[in-house]
């Protein structure tokens, strides 16, 4: 692969050159203080929780192979160029023949290969209480580390975090296990005591899947999993900032607590993102996108995902936090990259990374994306057609 120089602002940093060569950064020159009409560059957008995207249901019935190769330009002119495809609680059936699925079309497109390093199973292992939200608890079990590697071998080994409630029976043993095997043990969708939460962190549990989301209505003013999730320090706190799942009060306290290098934004959208506003089935269960883009359970008992996109979120989190740029998009870039550990990830505009990507303009509600690199290779230029974005 030729080289090739590209230039904008690095946010924080200063105007800077890089060249890009076989895939990589190979180096960056900062030339001098940001520049007031130049674009700005940053690493890929990182999401560790996308359970669909235009119409796509990762977790449904005829998933193929042409329809997850296919959203590819619509999540990549988001700036996403890394994420996390998310199967959620299902029947053991579907969830290891997606599994499958996923993995062809790793195998058939170098494109999705790249932009999806690892999957996230969030369930079965939930609880059945009132912390379920849009999952369904007739599919919900304790953990069960023999039907895990079953799921795994479908995946490939390719699952890289798994969500369940600490309080599960065998939850502490699963952790254990699953951080041995190099998982991501994530703490979501649970009912339990603070001490349950402990339990985990100290088995080796270090994510909160959409923290301050995915528990009862009612808790407890002092003895609930919230308070004792922001109060471990090895926990990272994945969070949905998209207007409607925090208050700006709960999104600041998150940042205080956790400080900028342990919160990471997360979409969780499902595949109603980048659609119009109707009502859709989610596995069975009828939901609504509004026109205000929230997303709900039809029977208003609960959110049901998000039709977020990272680059609303790392605008929204910017607004509601009153964070800098550079703290904003740290957010969706290096902590998410860095919990992953996985090489494909670009967690920094620094040498040695993999050349990916964007170049974008700040504002509100969202970042203008201008053009994406992924491994180098333009994969988005804005008012190009899908012929010309390098897939």
């Amino acid at each position: 692969m030729a080289e090739h120089i590209i230039a904008g602002n690095v946010a924080g940093v200063g105007f800077c050159a890089l060249r890009l060569e076989n895939g990589e950064i190979e180096s960056v020159r900062i030339q001098g203080q940001e520049r007031r009409d130049e674009s700005y560059l940053a690493p890929g957008l990182v999401d560790l929780q996308l359970n669909g995207f235009a119409g796509v249901d990762f977790s449904g019935e005829n998933l193929t192979v042409d329809q997850l190769t296919g959203i590819l330009p619509r999540l990549w002119e988001t700036g996403l160029t890394s994420f996390c495809p998310t199967l959620i609680t299902n029947t053991r059936e579907r969830l290891a023949r997606n599994f499958q699925v996923l993995e062809e079309a790793r195998r058939a497109d170098s494109g999705f290969a790249a932009s999806a390093p690892c999957y996230h199973l969030e369930g079965p292992y939930l609880s059945p209480g009132p912390s379920h939200g849009v999952h369904n608890p007739e599919w919900m079990h304790p953990p069960d580390w023999d039907e895990f590697c079953a799921f795994q071998e479908a995946a490939g080994g390719n699952i890289g975090i798994v969500t369940l409630a600490p309080e599960l029976p065998g939850a502490c043993d699963f952790i254990r296990k699953a951080r041995k095997a190099g998982v991501v043990a994530a703490i979501g969708h649970t009912d339990g005591s603070p001490e349950h939460v402990h339990q985990a962190v100290r088995a080796g549990a270090a994510l909160s899947t959409h923290l301050g989301n995915g528990c009862a209505g009612m808790i407890d003013r002092h003895r609930n999993p919230i308070w004792a999730q922001l109060a471990e320090p090895k926990l990272n706190a994945s969070i949905i900032c998209d207007g409607f799942h925090l208050p700006p009060d709960l999104l600041q306290v998150i940042m205080r607590m956790k400080g900028g290098d342990h919160v990471i934004l997360i979409t969780d959208a499902t595949h109603v993102a980048g659609l119009a506003p109707g009502r859709y089935s989610l596995l069975g269960t009828e939901i609504d996108l509004l026109p205000n883009g929230k997303v709900a359970r039809a029977d208003g008992a609960s959110l049901a995902g998000s039709a977020l996109t990272m680059n609303r979120a790392v605008a929204l989190f910017q607004q509601g936090t009153s964070s800098s740029l550079a703290a904003a998009l740290k957010c969706a870039t290096t902590n998410p990259g860095r919990l992953l550990k996985r090489p494909g990830v670009c967690r920094e505009i620094a040498g040695g990374e993999p050349a990916n990507i964007i170049r974008y303009r700040p504002g509100q509600p969202a970042l203008e994306i201008e053009a994406v690199w992924l491994g180098g290779e333009v994969v988005y230029q804005q008012d190009a057609t899908d012929s010309d974005r390098g897939r």
